[in-house]
C-alpha cells in the first residue's frame, strides 16, 4: 500500500490514524477520496480528556509532551494534473504488460495454427476438408462473441480472477483437443468452441489492464508492447502448425498450446497484481482476497500475525464504489457513433489483412510451388512487420498526445474541452493506412505476375508494417469511454472478428475467380471507401459526446426532482 504511516497530536477525543491518505483516481482521472484508516488508537500522542482535570473540575497542568514518533501531517491538495495516475512502479507495469502480451498470443495463434493440419485431420476423422474447416469458422464466431462477456466481467469483478479462469478454460480445451478421439467429430467442434471462449477473452482483459495502469500520455507505448503479442500470432501460427504437423503429428499442435499456456499461467497466478481501479484505485488499496496474488496473501497474513501479537486491530479498508456488472456494455458501446465508425474503419483493414493471411498460402503454392513448411516460413516477414508496426505506432500515439498536451497546457483529464482527443488519436491511423493499402496492392500483383520470391517477401513485410491501426482505435476508445477498458477492447474485437469471418468465408472464391492481383485491389478499394469514417469522427466526435453528456445530466436532474416531489 502506497504511502507512509503518520500521526499528529491533537487535543480532541480519540482519533484514528490515516495510513496512506490518497486520492484514488478513477479511469477518467476524476479523483475520489479513498483513505485507509488504522483502527488502533494513538494513546501515546493523546492526553485523555478526563485526566487533564482534577477532582474539583479545575484543569491541571498537562503532562510533558512526548516526542512525536512521526512528523505531523500537513494539509495537501491534489489536483487532476498533479496526482500520479497510477501507484504501480514502472517495473510492475512492465510485468503486467509482458504477462498480458504473452497471454495475448494464444487467441490469434489458435485460429490459424490449425489450418496446416486440415488435410491431415480430414483423413484422421474421415471427413472432408470443408467439414474440418468448420472448426475454424466456429472458432472465429466465438472469438468475436465471448470477449464481450468476459471483458465486461473483468470491468466489474476484477481483471485477475477472470484472467486466470479463462486461461484455465483455454488450457483444458487444448488438452481436450489433443486427446479428442477421431470418431467424435462433434467433440472436435465443441473443444474448439471452448478453446475460443477461453483464449479470446485474454485480449480484452489485457487491454483493460493496460488502461488501468498507464496514463493517457504513455498509453500508446504500453498498448504497443501488449499488442505485439496479439499481432504476431497470425503470422507465426501457420509456420508452427506446419512444423508440428509434419514432424510430430496434428495432436502435437494442441499439446504445444497446452504447455505454452501452463508456462504463462504459472507466473501470471503468482505475480500478476489486480489492477481494476474500482477495486484497488490507483494501486495503493490492497485488493480483496479473491483478487490478491499468493505473494500479497502471504504478506497480508504476516502483517495480521504481527498485529495480533502487538494487540492492535486490523485495518478497515474503504474502497471506491463497485461497478455493477453490465453484460451488454460491450454491445451498448457500439451505439456511440464515434466508437462504431472508428471500429468499422479499422475492421475493414483487418478484414483485408486476415483475408490475405488466409489466401496467402494458396497463392504461394500456386505461384511458386512451395511446400507447406516453406509456405509457413513465408509468413514470418509479415509477423516481423506487425511487431515493428506496433512499436512505431505506440511511440507515435504518445508523441502526438504530448504535443497536444503542450498546446493546451494540460492533459485530456485536466482540459477535456480544449484537448482535441479525436484529432490527436485518429491522425495516427493515416500513415499506416496508406502504407498498408499500397503494400497489399503491390503484394497482389507480385503474386499475379510471379515476381521473384524475395520481392514478394519484402512487400509482405511492409504489409505487416502497415497494420498499426488496431492499437490506435483501442486507445482512442479507452480515452472516450473511461473505466471500460475491457469492454472497449471486447467491442472492437467483436466488430473486427465479424468482418474477418466474412473475409475468410469469401476470399477463396474471389481469388479463384479473378486472381491475386485484382482480389487485393478489390479489398483495398473497399477499405478506401471507408476512409471518410474517421474523418467524420474527427469533425463530430466531441459534439456527439457533449450532446450525450447533456442529455444524461438532464435525466439526472429530472430524477432528483422526481425524488424530491415523492418525498414531499
Amino acid at each position: 500500500m502506497a504511502g507512509e504511516e503518520s500521526t499528529s497530536a491533537t487535543t480532541s477525543e480519540n482519533v484514528s490514524l490515516s495510513r496512506s491518505p490518497t486520492r484514488v483516481g478513477d479511469e477518467s482521472g476524476h479523483m475520489t477520496q479513498s483513505e485507509t484508516r488504522l483502527s488502533t488508537r494513538v494513546q501515546h500522542s493523546l492526553a485523555n480528556k478526563d485526566e487533564t482535570h482534577n477532582a474539583a473540575g479545575v484543569p491541571s497542568d498537562p503532562p510533558p509532551a512526548a516526542p512525536a514518533p512521526f512528523p505531523p501531517l500537513r494539509a495537501t491538495t491534489t489536483t487532476n494534473s498533479s496526482k500520479p495516475y497510477s501507484a504501480f512502479s514502472k517495473s510492475t507495469k512492465i510485468l503486467i504488460v509482458v504477462l498480458g502480451g504473452l497471454a495475448g498470443i494464444f487467441s490469434p495463434i489458435s485460429s490459424n495454427i490449425f489450418v496446416p493440419a486440415i488435410p491431415v485431420l480430414a483423413t484422421a476423422f474421415n471427413k472432408t476438408e470443408s467439414d474440418i474447416s468448420q472448426a475454424v469458422t466456429v472458432y472465429l464466431v466465438f472469438q468475436a462473441i465471448t470477449p464481450s462477456i468476459f471483458g465486461s466481467m473483468s470491468d466489474s469483478f476484477g481483471r485477475r480472477p477472470v484472467y486466470i479462469s479463462t486461461l484455465i478454460l483455454y488450457l483444458g480445451a487444448n488438452i481436450g483437443l489433443a486427446l479428442c478421439p477421431t470418431n467424435a467429430y462433434w467433440l472436435l467442434l465443441v473443444m474448439r468452441i471452448l478453446q475460443a471462449t477461453g483464449g479470446s477473452a485474454v485480449i480484452s482483459i489485457g487491454y483493460g489492464c493496460v488502461t488501468d495502469v498507464a496514463e493517457p500520455r504513455e498509453r500508446g507505448k504500453y498498448a504497443a508492447a501488449f499488442q505485439a503479442g496479439a499481432m504476431v500470432g497470425p503470422a507465426i501460427g501457420p509456420f508452427l502448425g506446419a512444423v508440428l504437423t509434419q514432424t510430430l503429428g496434428w495432436r502435437s499442435i494442441f499439446w504445444f498450446l497446452a504447455i505454452a499456456t501452463g508456462v504463462v499461467l504459472v507466473p501470471l497466478i503468482l505475480f500478476l497484481p489486480e489492477t481494476l481501479r474500482s477495486l484497488v484505485g490507483d494501486g495503493s488499496i490492497p485488493p480483496p482476497a479473491l483478487s490478491a496474488s499468493p505473494m500479497i496473501l502471504i504478506q497480508r497474513r504476516k502483517m495480521a500475525k504481527k498485529l495480533r501479537e502487538s494487540g492492535e486491530e486490523g485495518e478497515i479498508i474503504e474502497r471506491p464504489p463497485k461497478k455493477p456488472y453490465q453484460p451488454l456494455s460491450a454491445f451498448l458501446m457500439l451505439l456511440s457513433p464515434e466508437i462504431i465508425l472508428t471500429f468499422v474503419f479499422v475492421s475493414l483493414l483487418y478484414l483485408e489483412f486476415y483475408s490475405i493471411l488466409t489466401v496467402y498460402s494458396t497463392a504461394l503454392k500456386n505461384t511458386y510451388g512451395l511446400s507447406e513448411l516453406k509456405i509457413g516460413l513465408c509468413y514470418l516477414p509479415s509477423g516481423v512487420g506487425t511487431i515493428c508496426s506496433a512499436q512505431l505506432n505506440g511511440r507515435q500515439i504518445d508523441y502526438y498526445f504530448r504535443k497536444e498536451e503542450k498546446r493546451v497546457g494540460g492533459d485530456y483529464r485536466k482540459k477535456p474541452n480544449e484537448f482535441d482527443i479525436e484529432y490527436t488519436r485518429l491522425r495516427c491511423i493515416a500513415p499506416f493506412t496508406v502504407l498498408f493499402l499500397v503494400s497489399v496492392t503491390a503484394l497482389g500483383w507480385c503474386l499475379q505476375a510471379k515476381a521473384p520470391l524475395p520481392a514478394t517477401l519484402v512487400v509482405n513485410f511492409f504489409m505487416g508494417l502497415g497494420t498499426g491501426t488496431i492499437g490506435t482505435a483501442t486507445v482512442y476508445g479507452q480515452d472516450v469511454k473511461p473505466g471500460k477498458g475491457g469492454a472497449v477492447s471486447a467491442s472492437l474485437n467483436l466488430v473486427r472478428c465479424i468482418f474477418g469471418a466474412v473475409g475468410v468465408a469469401v476470399i477463396q472464391t474471389i481469388y479463384k475467380a479473378i486472381g491475386a492481383g485484382w482480389t487485393f485491389v478489390l479489398l483495398s478499394g473497399i477499405c478506401i471507401l471507408g476512409i471518410p469514417l474517421p474523418i467524420i469522427v474527427i469533425k463530430n466526435g466531441k459534439k456527439w459526446r457533449d450532446r450525450r453528456h447533456a442529455k444524461q445530466a438532464e435525466k439526472e436532474v429530472a430524477q432528483k426532482e422526481k425524488e424530491v416531489v415523492n418525498r414531499a
